[in-house]
Formats: structure tokens, sequence, C-alpha cells
């Protein structure tokens, strides 16, 4: 039995006209997972925005417009690569194509989770510092692998690098994201967070997935969390949001025109 939304659910998500930039239409070709109830979830998710106790995250039509507004293709791949694999900034700036395995029965990304290297030493990680994540969207799993063959022709570079080869920084890949924000705004369109931060994807992939039905254990193993306990912060949330999820079936992308008009002014 489908439960009742909030009052305010319906006047908080408005209808958008004008349709979001065409580019953002990569972002995804699959539908809306029809067993969250984005409405009710966007309704809460404004409610608890102001509670500095719980992590910030947006959900997924937020984030999808969030992309659409990231003109250049291989800054918004990076944006994109976090949404799927919950990668932390600094996780992400040093994946190479090497630890990307798209051909094979699951698509999947080596992750070294840089965090528990208090003193990294040259060389291969430890095991115990190297995490795989499965690329769970088939359609970011076509782009990446475009993307792969557009923009690096050496697969032992970083993915992501700024020109002659100066390495990413946080404060610039922050940069890039506000000026997304700053475009959406110019639309009409407002997030649930004034000043989302390449975290603020991690965070949403987490919740991503505990909507999808992932149970917390494995988000853990895909986190890179040593402690459950870092993980447990999402469930606080779902105690809140559970009337909004309910599906298995896991996609971080939907349609561009349903995203904007849930976000929509």
């Amino acid at each position: 039995m489908p439960m009742p939304q909030p009052e305010n659910a319906q006047t908080t998500l408005r209808e958008f006209s004008d349709p979001s930039p065409r580019q953002t239409s990569q972002i995804s070709h699959s539908a809306i997972t029809p067993a969250i109830d984005y409405r009710l979830a966007l309704a809460v998710r404004r409610e608890l925005a102001g509670d500095d106790s719980l992590p910030r995250y947006l959900l997924a039509p937020e984030v999808t417009v969030l992309l659409g507004a990231v003109p250049d293709l291989h800054r918004r791949m990076l944006f994109e690569f976090i949404w799927n694999t919950g990668a932390r900034i600094n996780e992400a700036l040093a994946v190479r194509p090497d630890d990307i395995v798209l051909d094979s029965v699951r698509p999947h990304v080596r992750l070294v989770t840089l965090k528990r290297q208090r003193n990294p030493k040259p060389g291969k990680p430890p095991a115990s510092a190297q995490r795989r994540v499965p690329l769970l969207d088939a359609g970011f799993v076509a782009r990446l692998r475009d993307h792969l063959v557009t923009f690096c022709p050496n697969r032992r570079r970083p993915v992501w690098e700024g020109r002659g080869g100066k390495p990413v920084t946080d404060d610039t890949a922050r940069n890039w994201l506000s000026g997304a924000v700053a475009a959406i705004a110019r639309k009409g369109i407002s997030l649930s967070l004034p000043n989302p931060t390449p975290h603020t994807l991690r965070h949403s992939y987490a919740m991503h997935l505990l909507y999808c039905g992932i149970m917390p254990a494995v988000l853990q193993g895909w986190l890179g969390h040593a402690d459950f306990r870092n993980t447990q912060i999402y469930i606080r949330v779902m105690h809140m949001e559970a009337a909004a999820a309910g599906s298995r079936h896991v996609s971080f992308g939907m349609d561009a025109a349903e995203a904007a008009a849930l976000l929509g002014a």
C-alpha cells in the first residue's frame, strides 16, 4: 500500500517548464527507479537538510540535474564517477585506466583507500588498502568506456589530470561543481543543499544504494569504511525515510526531463 505524501510534497516539487540542458541526457538513458518515491524522499530530505549530525547528500533527481550542468565532458565524468562508485575525491583523482575493468562479468573499479594510508610508500599499495567497487549502471559503463578511449591514451596516467599533467586538486573540483550549481540556479532550480561538494556525491551514492536495497555491510566494503559505525550514519537517515525506499534495482541515472520536472521552480 503506497504511503501518503506529506502535504508540502507537491508544493516543494513544482513543474519546471524549461527542460534541462541537452547534454544532461548523456548522464543516463535509464528510467527512474519506480519503487523509490522521490517526491516523498525529496520532501523529507529538505526537512532534514539543517541537521548537521546527518550526512549531507542529494537525491538522484538532484544529482542528475547537477551533473547535466557541468558542460565539460571530462570534468563531468569525474563527478559521475564519484556518484557511481562512492569514491573519495582523492581516490577518484588517483584512478588510472588500468584500475578500471569493464570487460568482465561484473565491471568494476579498483580503488585505493588512501584515508587508511597515513604514510603511503611508493609502489603498489597493500591489499588491505585496496577495494573493488562494482559498476552497477550499464549506461555509465558505456559512457566510461567511451571516455577512456577519447581522453586517456596512456593507461598508466591518472584519468583526471590538469593541463601539462598537473594534478587536479579538491579545490579545483569544488569550483567546477560550484559553477554547475550557479548554472542550474539561473534556470530557477534549487537543490536541497546549497553548496554540494565532491564528498556530497559520495554521501549521495551511499544513500542511493540503501534506497535500492543494498545491505549496509556490503555498502561498508564498497565505501572503504574500516569501522561499521561510519556506515551506520546512513542507516539513521533511512529510519526516517524508509517509506520512500524499496527496490533492489540499481540505476544511478534517470530521464533528464523527469529530473528537471521534479526539481523545477
